[in-house]
């Protein structure tokens, strides 16, 4: 199981009552902490694509074959209407929430670019963020996981649960989105939260949610990107 920072804990813990720092795993971390601290800028906001249709036999054979693209969308594995409607869902509490971005970077593939151009106007391709992922990328994201964003702002990237794994070992699911904080040099990202698509309004609400996320627990390599 991951735990979160010392940091982390002491601000984010959901009902904390002491100022006792623990280093215990948490549950849940407070709503409304965490969205003022969003607010305030100075995080990573890691967006995994959105749901996707059950192309993925279709998608493996095209990069087994070396005929995956990601300028031609029929090679991929790609949003599906669910997937649409939570993009849509997810820009509408960005801006509802008012938290506020500068720098966005996207992978080149169709669903995850898609789903960027659902939530902000503009952003910066980034190949480390696109499959196929090797350990040269890894440790490109892990170095754009660890770098603070400029002052008031978050800097958001809308990628794929292999990538994230490949630099964090977090395990992951479609729609879900990963906050970090930049640590100490030599040390890895700060994982604070993690907003499963229900988790939104949870969040707006200032309620208890978002958990961290355990490290990847299955046997050889996550199935998917």
């Amino acid at each position: 199981m991951g735990t979160i920072s010392r940091w982390a804990t002491a601000l984010l813990l959901a009902g904390a009552t002491s100022s006792c720092v623990t280093t215990e795993p948490v549950t849940a971390v407070s709503g409304k902490m965490l969205l003022d601290e969003l607010r305030k800028g100075g995080y990573t906001v890691y967006f995994r694509h959105t749901k996707t249709l059950p192309e993925h036999e279709h998608e493996a054979k095209m990069l087994r074959d070396g005929k995956w693209w990601a300028e031609d969308c029929s090679t991929q594995r790609n949003l599906s209407e669910a997937g649409y409607y939570d993009a849509l869902h997810q820009r509408d509490m960005v801006a509802k929430l008012g938290i506020p971005y500068g720098k966005v970077y996207a992978s080149r593939a169709c669903r995850t670019r898609i789903h960027a151009e659902w939530v902000v106007s503009a952003m910066e391709f980034n190949d480390a963020l696109t499959p196929v992922r090797s350990r040269e990328k890894g440790l490109i994201v892990r170095k754009l996981l660890n770098t603070a964003p400029a002052p008031g702002t978050n800097t958001f990237i809308f990628a794929h649960g292999g990538i994230l794994w490949n630099a964090t070992d977090y395990a992951s699911e479609e729609s879900e989105t990963f906050i970090f904080r930049a640590a100490p040099e030599g040390q890895p990202p700060q994982l604070i939260a993690s907003i499963k698509i229900g988790d939104w309004a949870k969040l707006a609400r200032g309620e208890p949610c978002c958990a961290p996320r355990a490290y990847w627990s299955g046997s050889g390599e996550p199935p998917v990107d």
